[in-house]
C-alpha cells in the first residue's frame, strides 16, 4: 500500500509538472505571435527573436531581449484554451487516465527535443533559418506516432511461443496461458470472444488463467458474457484460474458480484478455481494454483509442495499459477518445475519497463528466465489495466510446448 501511494504522489507531481511545462511551452509557436501581431501590438514591429522559437540565435545574431515583447495575457490565454480543448477531446475519444498518460509522454518528448536543440547549440549548429517552432513540432509528431503504435501493441493481441524442455518421463503438453484481462478495457464482452475462438485455435491440452481476469470495474454482464464465452472452449485437461491482485476488488466498487459469485460464474462454466490447492492431472502433470500475494495467509510455496507424495513430485512435472512474480527464491527452493505468472503488464511503457525490478516488486518483468532447475514465465497480458497502450511490449496470448 505504501509503494501505491508513493506512486500517487510521484504521478501527480508529474502529472502538475507536465501541465504547466506544456502550457508554457505552446505559447512559442508562431501562430500565436500571429494572433498577438493582429490585436494587441497591432502589427507593430518588433524582434521576432528566433531565441524564443529555437532557443537559440542564428549565428552572429545578438538578440536585443528588451525588444522582445513579453508574454501577453492574450498569448496565456490562447495556450490554455487549446490545452483544455486538446485535452478534452483526448478524454471523450479515450479516458482521463490515458488522456494524462498521453500529457505526460508529451511533456517528456518535448523536455528532449528542447535538450536537442541545446545541445546543437553548445556545438553551434545554427538551426535558426527554420521558421517555426522545431521542438515543439518534432515533440508533438513523436508523442502521435509513439502512442498510435502504443495502441496497436496494446489493444491487439498477439501469439508469443515457448518450448521447454524436461528431463522428466512425461507426455508432451501444450499449455496456453492467459492473464491480466482486466475485463472492461480492451477485453469486453464484444472482443474478448474473438480472442477465446484465437485461443481454441491453438489447440491446448490446457488454458490457465493466471490472475487479474477482472478489475473494480469489471462489471456482472460483462463478467458473465466473457466467462460464458471461455466455457466453449474444449480442451484435454480444462481451464484453470487462479487469483489476481484486483480480481477480488480493490476499491470497493460496487461491481454486482462479489468472492463467492464470481467463484460461481467461474465454476459453472466449466472453469477450476485454484486457490492454494493442487490438481494432480493423468498422473504426470501437477498444477498448483497459488493465492495472490496479497492474501496475506496463503500458503507458502515449500508448505504446498511438502503436501504432495515425494515419489510423485519428483516424477510428475509441477506448474505453478503465481499472478505476481515475487516469490522466485521461494519457487526455486521449492524445486517446481514451471511457474507462470502475469502482473507486470510486461512493464507496460519504454523505458520504464523494468522498474518493478529496479524497486523490488518483481522479480521479473516479462518473458522466460530459468532458474536452477525452475523455468519461469511472465506474460504482458492478454490486455491492461486502465491504460490501452504498451510499448516495448505487447499484449498477448502464449503458448507454452513442455516436452
Amino acid at each position: 500500500m505504501t509503494m501505491w501511494i508513493i506512486i500517487l504522489i510521484v504521478a501527480s507531481i508529474g502529472i502538475i509538472a507536465a501541465v504547466l511545462y506544456v502550457i508554457n511551452r505552446i505559447m512559442r509557436f508562431r501562430f500565436i505571435d500571429y494572433i498577438e501581431d493582429k490585436t494587441i501590438f497591432q502589427n507593430r514591429e518588433r524582434d521576432r527573436a528566433k531565441a524564443i522559437d529555437l532557443a537559440m540565435p542564428s549565428k552572429g545574431v545578438k538578440v536585443d531581449k528588451k525588444n522582445v515583447p513579453k508574454k501577453s495575457w492574450l498569448r496565456r490565454l490562447i495556450a490554455v484554451l487549446l490545452f483544455v480543448v486538446v485535452m478534452a477531446i483526448l478524454v471523450l475519444a479515450f479516458s482521463f487516465v490515458e488522456a494524462f498518460v498521453m500529457l505526460l509522454h508529451l511533456a517528456v518528448f518535448w523536455l528532449l527535443c528542447e535538450l536537442i536543440v541545446v545541445i546543437f547549440r553548445a556545438f553551434n549548429i545554427d538551426l535558426a533559418h527554420f521558421k517555426v517552432y522545431l521542438a515543439g513540432i518534432c515533440a508533438v509528431g513523436i508523442t502521435v506516432v509513439y502512442m498510435i503504435v502504443g495502441y496497436i501493441l496494446g489493444s491487439n493481441v498477439y501469439i508469443t511461443n515457448y518450448e521447454i524442455d524436461t528431463s522428466k518421463n512425461i507426455e508432451p503438453v501444450r499449455i496456453v496461458q492467459i492473464a491480466d484481462s482486466h475485463l472492461g478495457v480492451s477485453m469486453r464482452k464484444d472482443t474478448f470472444p474473438a480472442e477465446v475462438e484465437k485461443i481454441k485455435s491453438l489447440n491446448p491440452d490446457m488454458v490457465l488463467i493466471t490472475g487479474d481476469y477482472v478489475d473494480d470495474d469489471s462489471y456482472l454482464d460483462e463478467l458473465e458474457e466473457c466467462t460464458k464465452a471461455l466455457s466453449t472452449i474444449n480442451c484435454k485437461y480444462g481451464v484453470f484460474y487462479s487469483y489476481g491482485n484486483h480480481d477480488k476488488g480493490l476499491t470497493g466498487n460496487d461491481r454486482g458480484y462479489d468472492e463467492a459469485k464470481l467463484e460461481q460464474i467461474l465454476e459453472g462454466n466449466n472453469i477450476r478455481v485454484l486457490e492454494d490447492e493442487i490438481v494432480n492431472l493423468d498422473n504426470q502433470y501437477l498444477l498448483i494454483g497459488r493465492a495472490d500475494k496479497t492474501k496475506t495467509d496463503r500458503i507458502t510455496m515449500q508448505q504446498l509442495v511438502n503436501s504432495i507424495d515425494p515419489n510423485t513430485f519428483a516424477s510428475e512435472y509441477s506448474i505453478v499459477m503465481d499472478h505476481q512474480p515475487n516469490d522466485y527464491d521461494a519457487e526455486v527452493a521449492a524445486n517446481v518445475d514451471l511457474v507462470l505468472s502475469g502482473h507486470t503488464h510486461g512493464g507496460q511503457f519504454l523505458p520504464i519497463n523494468n522498474i518493478g525490478e529496479i524497486i523490488g516488486a518483481n522479480d521479473y518483468t516479462y518473458g522466460h528466465r530459468k532458474i536452477d532447475n525452475t523455468d519461469f514465465i511472465v506474460t504482458s497480458g492478454i490486455s491492461s489495466w486502465a491504460i490501452r497502450f504498451k510499448t516495448g511490449t505487447k499484449s498477448e496470448i502464449v503458448v507454452i510446448d513442455v516436452k
